[in-house]
């Protein structure tokens, strides 16, 4: 690693003021005694780095006084010190080294790079922290630096292709849209399967919520894109992100953790004068990898003739949305709609910061600034955050408080559906079916009121909204404000025994409105407009009181944790909508009667106490053993079922200390563990519920049953997970290797399948089934080039999961999640079968699988339209990150791939239907091979100028092709399913720091970079289009939408320009 000299020279300048400030902040009770004040003596030497080169600014302090210096222009230091003190020389990047004063008037001190170390410490459950070679599981962590070389607004973007076994879907291009994160496969058939995020030692909500009801106005996860709530937090604000993949790493947060942790550190201030850091940066993006549309036909369809029962010919009819009609000739106009329809994308991210501290205090104060015009017109997202981070030492105690706020805006709307029950379509649904010979722009009359194709011709309802009319007529917006805190207190009792308190808190409110302008294509009830207000409150507290205990007996250290916790979480939900308005284009509630006037509210609450305890030893720093236990009692279980017990145990080996040194294998260590976690179910499924007070027919008033039954008998789910794990580093760690197998079994599911209706509901929880995951992850690592200049630093890693069903309940066939169900696909499960399967329509076929044809010599359909036809899952999948450094220059380049996985084409199938893919331009002739009814094998053409006998009278080619690709085409969902081999350049940055010269001569600046970034340039995939797909976005349970694409907003590349600088 190259020296800082820039910020070298930076200390170098700042010393004498930061100086006076530490002596200032001492206190007498560390005072040196006289007689070792007049021991001391003039002490010299030179700080070098690994390659020989001087450190400029190393900081260099006499341990437990006031005394210090820094290192000048050579490395070389002199300061005051007594025979028996320690020297600690520090610097940014280096590792710190201690040396001990002896008679000697003259050191010599090597450091070493950061990169070439075992990154020894990481955070743990908790927030403890940890050497990594004690611990037998799999943690990766990613410091702030890393995370910035591709920032994103939202954090968990940064981590994608990064990390081994970490699975990152961004849900789109739109503006505040969300992403989802799974490590090691799903675990949970109906149920959140992202990790729980944890921020500065507090549970912090990732839920992607739909605050409106589809029921009430509506609104579903389809219906328009939503954000992920860590998408709240400032990534500039990360100092640190650990990720606990295995239930053995977060055993000790219970229930909430069966799907791993990630725990987010924010930063502190550090000792030394305060700084001031600034930064800003624009970005534009733009839409990418839109699909093709065939511009060969025109709107309309084909029309047989007959006479007297003959046929007599073939005309086009344009009354039509969809471009099945006749050939388009010179001179027609063509519009490249979808082209036209996504503008160029903006945003401003701007922040800043003051930190700073002395020995006994430290303080972070930020604050930020994202405000982005999105790629479809009108939508945008804005992000304000604060910040305040602190910590005072005194005596014994250490007291810290972190909180945050932060305020996010979006302007949304409609996408791939429109309103549940409102009959009306969403934005991208229509921009990508609209024919390439109607301009989409033209949606207005002359009046103002809403162009309508075909006049009257069509009732509302049936008509096709047209993009622009939703985009400006109708408008979607949410507003968030969270408040986030922590308050804690350490005491260190004695060197062996600490105790530590922490309470902290959660809360946001979501406040959604959504507004129909008048006049639009939805139902006659909403023909006058409407108006919804939907707000969505959560509030989580908890405390947390830990001790721990640590002592040395001769070669073995022990080491004992107890603690316990509380947890309350609260939700409310108010939903208002109101139609039908009096004073036309006024959308108030109070412009609409009562009748037209609906209202309704929800709110749940959730109680969780644990304890638990953690017992660590180990023999020599070499022979590493741990095991913990954890016990919660959960309101939501039944008496007899709430409390349940999950232990943990975990042990790694460093074997290479019991080798001879070597000059190739430089470590080696095997870890294994076995873990067992709890997941308790959601608040009152327990109960069995009744509908509001309603009207029925006849007149009559009362109350119904709710759709879905309680079960007083539900026990918690059990996820057991094991995991053995080699780690190796040769050549001085200059190539570093990691390899991980692992399990991770889930048992006991809560899950609501379909029941027959003569049970008088449609769900009721059970406990039934078993998701099963195995798989692999692999990392290789190193740093190729070190010199004085240049360094290189490469890493590799690769991971494949498998994840199956077993053991459902008689009679359930299939599981799918309720909101990805696309043309004849749908996101499923099922038993004995893939964990993130498709399921779909398939032809009919003989036993050899060869297609079987109907009497019109096509296709025959098969009647279950819930096979099993795919797998979503990848094969495997990766990343390769590169950063390659010349003096002040820095360049990094991050790649990610996948190799298989089946990828479903909504998008193809609804624009295919529509007659505008590229697909169905290939209409002159068709060919099907197949097995007719005579059990011959046979190939039949089907040509656009000829005739044939179908359905038993004589019908044109033109028309059996255009049913061809409308309905029976389709109907194989496998003919819109592409298994995905993917190669991303996700992103590609170049940094330049100034010279400390240069940055000298100014004084005011301590640090100053600029810093350019593209991303998402390059994609090589056999996949039309995007393959990171989510059709129902971040928040989808269960097998999520993964792997299912439908007219969602495309994704976006981008390329940005900013400037860091620190005062």
């Amino acid at each position: 690693m190259k020296n800082n000299f820039f910020l070298s020279l930076v200390l170098l300048a700042l010393f004498g003021i930061s100086f006076p400030y530490s002596a200032k902040a001492y206190n007498g009770d560390n005072a040196p005694s006289s007689q070792s004040t007049q021991q001391a003596k003039k002490i010299t030497g030179k700080v070098v780095d690994a390659t020989g080169e001087p450190i400029i600014g190393a900081s260099v302090l006499v341990k437990d006084t006031g005394t210090g210096a820094v290192t000048n222009l050579d490395g070389n230091f002199s300061v005051d010190a007594s025979v028996g003190n320690t020297l600690v020389v520090s610097f940014v990047g280096y590792r710190t080294v201690e040396v001990k004063v002896t008679n000697a008037s003259s050191y010599a001190v090597t450091m070493q790079d950061d990169s070439q170390t075992l990154n020894e410490v990481v955070v743990t459950a908790m927030g403890i922290k940890r050497e990594r070679k004690s611990l037998g599981y799999a943690i990766d962590d990613v410091n702030a630096e890393e995370l910035m070389k591709n920032k994103s607004v939202n954090p968990i973007n940064s981590l994608a292709g990064k990390i081994a076994g970490v699975n990152i879907t961004q849900s789109g291009g739109a503006a505040g849209s969300g992403s989802q994160i799974i490590l090691r496969g799903g675990t949970s058939l109906e149920r959140d399967n992202q990790p729980v995020f944890v921020v500065d030692g507090v549970i912090y909500d990732n839920s992607t919520t739909v605050v409106g009801n589809s029921a009430f106005d509506g609104s579903t996860s389809t219906s328009s894109t939503q954000s992920n709530r860590v998408m709240d937090i400032n990534p500039e604000d990360i100092e640190n992100m650990s990720v606990l993949k295995g239930p053995a790493a977060a055993a000790l947060y219970g229930s909430r953790a069966a799907a791993g942790v990630v725990i987010i550190t924010t930063k502190k201030g550090k000792e030394g004068a305060v700084e001031v850091n600034f930064s800003t940066k624009y970005i534009t993006q733009w839409a990418k990898y839109l699909p093709k549309v065939q511009n060969r036909y025109k709107r309309g369809f084909a029309e047989d003739q007959y006479t007297d029962g003959k046929y007599t010919g073939t005309t086009y009819n344009d009354f039509s949305y969809n471009s099945w009609g006749e050939t388009i000739t010179d001179g027609t106009p063509i519009y490249d709609n979808i082209g036209d329809f996504f503008q160029q994308g903006g945003a401003w991210d701007t922040n800043v910061s003051v930190a700073g501290g002395s020995k006994n205090s430290s303080f972070y104060l930020s604050g930020s600034y994202y405000n982005q015009d999105g790629i479809i017109p009108t939508t945008g997202y804005e992000k304000a955050t604060f910040r305040f981070n602190g910590e005072q030492k005194w005596k014994i105690f250490t007291f810290g408080a972190n909180v945050a706020y932060s305020q996010a805006n979006t302007d949304k709307t409609l996408t791939s559906a429109g309103l549940y029950g409102s009959d009306g379509s969403g934005t991208m649904t229509s921009v990508y079916r609209w024919s390439p010979t109607d301009d989409m722009t033209h949606y207005l009359n002359e009046d103002g009121t809403r162009y309508r194709m075909f006049g009257d011709r069509l009732d509302v309802v049936d008509e096709r909204t047209n993009p622009y009319w939703i985009l400006n007529k109708n408008k979607m917006k949410d507003n968030t404000e969270r408040f986030t805190g922590n308050f804690n207190v350490k005491a260190d009792i004695t060197d062996w025994w600490w105790i530590s308190y922490r309470m902290g808190i959660d809360s946001y409110t979501t406040d959604n409105s959504n507004t129909l302008g008048a006049g639009g294509v939805y139902k006659l009830q909403w023909q006058k407009g409407m108006y919804s207000e939907n707000s969505y409150r959560y509030k989580y507290l908890s405390t947390n009181l830990m001790t721990n205990f640590a002592k040395q007996f001769g070669n073995f250290n022990f080491n004992l944790m107890l603690g316990t916790s509380t947890d309350d979480t609260r939700t409310w939900s108010n939903y208002r909508m109101a139609w039908n308005f009096e004073v036309p284009n006024f959308y108030a509630f109070d412009n609409a009667t009562s009748e037209n006037r609906n209202f309704s509210s929800a709110r749940s609450q959730k109680r969780l106490v644990g304890v638990f305890g953690e017992f660590r030893a180990d023999w020599k720093s070499t022979l590493f053993l741990t095991v913990s236990g954890r016990n919660d009692w959960s309101s939501t279980l039944p008496v007899e079922n709430r409390s349940y017990f999950y232990p943990s145990v975990s042990g790694s080996v460093v074997f290479t200390e019991f080798l001879p040194k070597s000059d190739w294998l430089s470590f080696g260590r095997i870890r294994a563990s076995w873990a067992r976690v709890g997941k308790d179910t959601s608040p009152y499924s327990l109960d069995t519920a009744l509908w509001p007070s309603q009207s029925f027919l006849g007149g009559f008033t009362g109350v119904s049953n709710y759709w879905q039954a309680g079960n007083a008998a539900l026990k918690p789910e059990i996820t057991e997970s094991t995991e053995i794990g080699l780690e190796l580093r040769f050549f001085n760690n200059r190539l570093k290797f990691d390899y991980a197998f692992y399990t991770n079994n889930s048992y006991d599911q809560i899950m609501s399948p379909r029941l027959s209706n003569a049970t008088g509901y449609i769900l009721r929880s059970v406990n039934a089934g078993d998701v099963y995951n195995k798989g692999m992850e692999l990392s290789i690592g190193g740093t190729p080039i070190l010199t004085k200049d240049w360094s290189w630093e490469s890493t590799l890693n690769v991971s494949g999961n498998r994840g199956t069903v077993k053991n459902l309940m008689e009679g359930v066939e299939i599981l799918y999640v309720t909101d990805v169900q696309v043309g004849n696909a749908k996101a499923a499960s099922f038993p004995d079968g893939n964990f993130m399967a498709i399921a779909g329509s398939e032809w009919k076929r003989d036993d050899q699988g060869r297609v079987m044809l109907d009497k019109n010599g096509l296709p025959d359909k098969n009647t279950n339209k819930n096979l099993e036809i795919g797998n979503r899952e990848p094969k495997f999948a990766g990343g390769w990150n590169n950063t390659i450094s010349y003096k002040g220059l820095s360049l990094n380049m991050l790649w990610d791939f996948r190799v298989g996985g089946h990828v479903y084409n909504g998008t193809q199938y609804a624009m295919t239907g529509a007659g505008v893919s590229e697909l169905s331009a290939n209409r002159e002739k068709i060919e099907v091979s197949g097995v007719n009814t005579a059990g011959e094998f046979v190939t039949n053409t089907f040509e656009a100028g000829k005739t044939y006998i179908y359905n038993g009278k004589e019908t044109s080619g033109k028309t059996i092709i255009a049913n061809y690709y409308q309905d029976i085409y389709p109907y194989e969902a496998a003919n819109f399913m592409t298994k995905v081999n993917a190669l991303r350049l996700r992103t590609i940055s170049l940094s330049y720091d100034f010279p400390k010269a240069l940055l000298a001569k100014i004084k005011v600046l301590k640090r100053a970079s600029i810093t350019a970034t593209a991303n998402n340039l390059l994609l090589f995939t056999n996949y039309d289009g995007d393959p990171e797909v989510a059709a129902a976005g971040s928040g989808a349970v269960g097998s999520s939408s993964v792997g299912i694409d439908y007219c969602g907003v495309p994704s976006t590349a981008s390329f940005s320009f900013g400037v860091n600088l620190t005062f």
